[in-house]
């Protein structure tokens, strides 16, 4: 289980830099709150497209969150 929710924990943090989202900023601006990231990476355990996932992070346009990414509307929200 803690292999499972590392890995998404590193997914999802580096969607959030592929998409130009700064995590750090966004919890100590109070746009997302300690609870809202653990939701989110909790969201990102129970995704299906691991494999496209690291593909697009790999190759995927910067700014660009895929359209399977389970975050991708709060990646959006944060990144304006």
């Amino acid at each position: 289980m803690f292999a499972k929710m590392e890995l998404h924990t590193d997914l999802m943090n580096a969607m959030a830099d592929k998409a130009g989202v700064d995590m750090c900023d966004s919890i100590v601006s109070g746009r997302l709150s300690a609870s809202g990231l653990r939701g989110a990476v909790m969201l990102c355990t129970q995704c299906s497209h691991v494999g496209e996932c690291q593909s697009h992070l790999r190759d995927g346009a910067q700014g660009d969150v895929p359209k399977f990414c389970l975050n991708k509307q709060m990646f959006e929200t944060l990144k304006d």
